[in-house]
C-alpha cells in the first residue's frame, strides 16, 4: 500500500510532543503552521519512508513546517532539478525550513556557490537568507578558495551586510565566520573584512562585523583539524600557548 502525504501528516501528528505555540514562537511562524514534532522525530519518520519526489511535493504543499521538513528529507537527490529548486526557494517562509533546505538539498552540489551568490542578491527575505546560508555551508566544506571565489564571497557578504532584517544579518555573520574558519588565508581576509565592517559607520554592517569578529579573533590552526577552531576548545587549548 502506497504511503500518502495525508498518512504521513497523521503520523507526524501522532509524534507530536511539543507545544505548537512554543515551537511557533521559536521558529517565528504562525501557530497554525506547527504540529509540534521534534526535528529528530521528523528525521526518524523520514528514515522509515521511501524517498519519492511526488510524495515530497505533496508534503511541501502542506502548511505545516514539519511536513515541509519531511518533504526536504524525502526528496530523491537524482530527482532534483532546477525548476523544483527555484520553486521551493521562492516558497520558503521560515528560517528553520530555509536552513534545512540549504543543508539537505543544496550544500553538496557542485554549483552550490553559484546558487548561493544568486540568491543572496535577491531582496526576498528567505531567498536571501538561503543564499547566505548556502555560502556558509559551502565554506564549511571547502578546503581552499581561489582568489576569484574569495573575492566573490566577500563581495556578496558586503552587499548583504547593510540589511537590517535579523535573519539576513545573522546569516551574513554566519557566512563570514565560516569563510574565516576555512584556512589561515581566508581567516586573515575575514578578520580584515570584519574590522572594515565594524569601522564602516553603518549600524548593520558594524553589527555583522562585530558578530563575526568575536569568533574569528579566537580561532587558531591545529594539526588535527582541517579548519580553524577556537583556542578555548579542548583541542585548541593544547596548542594555544
Amino acid at each position: 500500500m502506497e504511503t500518502s502525504a495525508t498518512d504521513l501528516i497523521e503520523q507526524l501528528r501522532a509524534r507530536s510532543s511539543k507545544d505548537p505555540f512554543d515551537v511557533a514562537a521559536k521558529r517565528m511562524v504562525p501557530a497554525e503552521m506547527v504540529i509540534g514534532v521534534s526535528p529528530s522525530d521528523v528525521r526518524a519518520l523520514a528514515e522509515t519512508t521511501a524517498k519519492d519526489r511526488s510524495l515530497a511535493e505533496e508534503l511541501w504543499s502542506s502548511q505545516f513546517i514539519e511536513a515541509k521538513a519531511l518533504a526536504i528529507l524525502l526528496l530523491p537527490p537524482k530527482r532534483i532539478d532546477n525548476a523544483l529548486i527555484e520553486t521551493w526557494v521562492a516558497e520558503l517562509s521560515d528560517w528553520s525550513t530555509c536552513d534545512l533546505f540549504v543543508k539537505a538539498i543544496m550544500a553538496r552540489r557542485a554549483d552550490a556557490i553559484d546558487w548561493g551568490v544568486k540568491w543572496a542578491s535577491n531582496a526576498r527575505l528567505y531567498t536571501k537568507r538561503a543564499g547566505l546560508a548556502l555560502i556558509a555551508n559551502y565554506c564549511m566544506r571547502a578546503e581552499m578558495f581561489d582568489d576569484d571565489v574569495s573575492t566573490l564571497i566577500i563581495s556578496t557578504i558586503r552587499q548583504s551586510a547593510p540589511d537590517d532584517r535579523d535573519h539576513v544579518r545573522q546569516a551574513s555573520c554566519w557566512a563570514l565566520r565560516e569563510f574565516g574558519k576555512s584556512n589561515t588565508d581566508s581567516h586573515e581576509q575575514a578578520c580584515i573584512f570584519a574590522v572594515e565592517l565594524i569601522d564602516s559607520g553603518h549600524a548593520e554592517m558594524a553589527w555583522v562585523g562585530r558578530c563575526a569578529y568575536r569568533e574569528l579573533e579566537d580561532l587558531i590552526k591545529v594539526p588535527e583539524r582541517r579548519r580553524l577552531i577556537s583556542r578555548n576548545s579542548k583541542t585548541g587549548m593544547k596548542y594555544a600557548n
